[in-house]
């Protein structure tokens, strides 16, 4: 006998316009919304925006300023209207002064709003309440997700008792279950701590594996690095870099090693005389080093080049790459 389903399959994304890659495409846009500077000057909040998303990746769009992220996020998301440029969504063009959420188009943002009195599970029960088959059914499968995102933990607290990050990723478990093109999570004035941004990057891996697209706005370097695949740098207003996020660290992050010892600016300066062209930068007892050859030095050199500082250290460790680093190292380039 075939059981009922507690939810569509994904399948249905097949029925997407052809060739259907493209979730949103954004090119040269301009925002509507301006700084006012004295003497009347002005200028755009947000330039020459292009950036574009595919199905399968999960973006990660990353800034100083939680209102430049935001009005972008609105702009792609049709909340707001902008002034120049193009944006498509799944092959749709949008029209500029337009304010309408799309069907396919499922916006979360901080200021959302979630049933105090439920708890998780009920709250989800209720979100997912017009989907086809049995309760039984749909609520096993819930807890199945919960359990396959690590949330388990959130099943039968109130919500009233959740904290606002911990409301933001079951706002996010709840789009999971729609059949959205393109989720907008806009939450640039929040920090996930590590289980919650595993939670995210498990929830984001089932929208990307069933053919959907998500785009986070965040400051959280460490949540976007755990959870998203792409990642687009917005400074003063303009995406600076944007690609694979292991593109974007191989690009941009160049410390090489990090070295421990007592005596940690005397090690720097000797370590700048022996080569030029590596940097020290001192924090603490660690000295970080960077390589802006094109060639990083090998470990072996490394060594070599320690030993002839005449300092003695207590480590030496390889430095991994990581999307802070490579943030900050594109802030560097923009004298900010």
């Amino acid at each position: 006998m075939k059981k009922n389903l507690p939810y569509k399959k994904r399948s249905r994304y097949e029925d997407a316009p052809d060739p259907a890659q493209f979730v949103a495409q954004i090119t040269n846009v301009d925002s509507a919304e301006v700084y006012q500077y004295p003497g009347g000057a002005e200028e755009k909040v947000l330039r020459e925006i292009s950036f574009d998303i595919r199905r399968g990746e999960c973006w990660c769009l990353i800034g100083g300023e939680a209102f430049e992220i935001e009005l972008l996020l609105e702009i792609i998301g049709s909340v707001r209207p902008y002034d120049k440029g193009r944006i498509i969504l799944a092959e749709r063009g949008m029209m500029r002064k337009k304010r309408r959420v799309l069907p396919h188009v499922f916006f979360i943002s901080d200021s959302d709003v979630i049933y105090p009195n439920m708890n998780t599970l009920e709250y989800l029960m209720v979100a997912t309440a017009n989907m086809p088959g049995e309760a039984a059914l749909r609520q096993a499968h819930i807890l199945q997700r919960l359990l396959d995102t690590g949330l388990y933990y959130l099943t039968l607290t109130p919500i009233k008792y959740l904290s606002r990050a911990q409301k933001a990723v079951i706002s996010l478990l709840a789009a999971s279950f729609t059949m959205s093109l393109l989720i907008i999570f806009s939450v640039p004035q929040l920090e996930f701590d590590s289980r919650l941004a595993k939670g995210i990057r498990g929830i984001t891996d089932i929208i990307t594996k069933g053919g959907g697209a998500v785009l986070i706005g965040t400051k959280d370097l460490a949540m976007a690095q755990e959870a998203g695949t792409h990642a687009a740098f917005l400074i003063s207003g303009r995406v600076t870099h944007s690609g694979s996020i292991q593109d974007v660290m191989a690009k941009l992050d160049k410390r090489v090693y990090i070295v421990t010892c007592d005596h940690p600016e005397a090690f720097a300066q000797k370590l700048k005389e022996l080569e030029p062209a590596l940097q020290a930068s001192v924090r603490g007892r660690e000295v970080q080093v960077f390589d802006y050859r094109g060639t990083p030095i090998d470990q072996s050199g490394f060594l070599r080049l320690v030993e002839q500082t005449g300092e003695a250290v207590d480590t030496v460790m390889t430095s991994h790459k990581t999307l802070e680093n490579a943030y900050l190292e594109a802030l560097s380039s923009h004298d900010l």
